[in-house]
């Protein structure tokens, strides 16, 4: 069983013990690390219309916590102090693909979970102030030293500082204090709240996982059902008695609708994975003009065999997500949000669609001995989840 890091514990021990319950600190995961990505170039990144990038100022012009949004100039870096701030880059293992292998150690978790690689860049006393985030996120110290401080307790109904842009802590109380080296990670589990502040200048690359909210969920089930033509039951009241008060929705009432919903929610059970793929591989509407792209015609089955017979490579597309799932009349392919059915001869290779990041002559081999699976990368090429790579 592989394990996890240098902690002694494996992958699996790791879920168990960890996993959304309990802050992890992992000294010198990566050995000897050394950031693959200077803050130069981040600062570049952050200035690019394309890039989602946030500089938040503790004191600011404005007033405190000054947060601004990208792209940012040149203009915003040369009035900053020289400490007391910090620029936040999202999406950095997209922006830049050379560093997805920083994500490797992390794929035993699910991959439609994961979000993005955030990288941190700021100078002495740097903070975006204590908070708490309702994901799971592994901080890795990549340049310089943060001290971390954190609350055991989780928080779910935290009181904010009224009348900022950011959410942070109006009362925070820690009771663990780490400083962080190059290499040295701290798994954070959600709703703990926590506090970095860097002591020189240095960079943190976070790297976060998503989960829908209930809200989330149910707009999303409601819609996959609008589509399917499910849910149209109307509200009924067979065991209606005299009303005292004929404007009043009585206790009775609210009964009957949550017994409504409760069927409605459980006709559509098998819609729960189509309405979860759906949601969980939208693409963010930051990424979507780049994940636009890679939009073509698409090859038919004979044009994709004679490319693949020239040694051509397919890449998938980094800023599109991907997943897929099985069910009893075979399975489903997600991906920017929609869903591609098949049947049971096209489950095994749904793995090699989704999950691999390159598409070789061998790979087609295996695809081309089904004609619904050769099919579908027709169509995800057409969609651009797939393009072929450039010599």
């Amino acid at each position: 069983m592989a394990e996890f890091f240098n902690t002694g514990l494996s992958q699996q021990q790791f879920l168990e013990q960890y996993w959304q319950k309990k802050p992890l600190l992992i000294r010198q995961a990566f050995a000897d690390f050394e950031s693959p990505i200077s803050p130069d170039d981040l600062a570049g990144l952050a200035c690019e219309p394309e890039v989602e990038s946030r500089l938040i100022e503790e004191h600011g012009q404005t007033g405190s916590w000054q947060v601004t949004h990208g792209p940012l100039s040149q203009e915003d870096f040369a009035r900053l102090p020289p400490t007391h701030w910090t620029m936040l880059v999202q999406d950095v293992d997209k922006h830049l693909p050379e560093l997805q292998y920083l994500l490797d150690p992390f794929r035993f978790i699910p991959d439609w979970r994961r979000d993005d690689l955030m990288i941190s860049y700021a100078p002495e006393f740097g903070t975006v102030g204590p908070h708490t985030d309702g994901y799971d996120v592994f901080l890795l110290q990549a340049m310089g030293c943060r001290r971390w401080q954190i609350a055991d307790e989780t928080v779910h109904e935290a009181k904010l500082i009224d009348g900022l842009n950011l959410q942070i802590l109006a009362d925070f109380k820690p009771n663990q204090t780490w400083d962080l080296q190059p290499g040295d990670i701290l798994y954070l589990p959600p709703n703990i709240a926590h506090h970095g502040v860097a002591l020189e200048d240095c960079m943190t690359f976070s790297i976060g996982f998503r989960a829908p909210t209930q809200a989330d969920m149910l707009d999303s089930l409601v819609n996959t059902m609008l589509e399917q033509g499910v849910g149209k039951q109307r509200y009924s009241d067979p065991d209606l008695v005299l009303p005292q008060h004929s404007a009043e929705i009585d206790a009775q009432a609210v009964t009957r609708l949550k017994n409504m919903l409760h069927q409605a929610i459980d006709e559509a059970e098998p819609l729960l994975v189509d309405a979860l793929g759906k949601f969980v591989t939208e693409t963010k509407s930051s990424l979507a003009e780049l994940a636009a792209e890679s939009l073509s015609d698409g090859p038919t089955i004979d044009e994709l065999s004679i490319q693949f017979e020239r040694g051509k490579v397919l890449q998938r597309n980094v800023y599109c997500r991907f997943a897929w799932a099985e069910n009893a009349a075979g399975g489903q392919l997600f991906m920017a949000g929609e869903a591609y059915t098949v049947d049971v001869n096209a489950i095994a290779n749904l793995a090699i669609l989704t999950e691999q990041t390159e598409l070789t002559s061998n790979d087609w081999h295996q695809l081309a001995k089904d004609e619904q699976s050769a099919n579908l990368l027709c169509q995800l090429i057409a969609e651009g989840g797939w393009f072929w790579q450039v010599d």
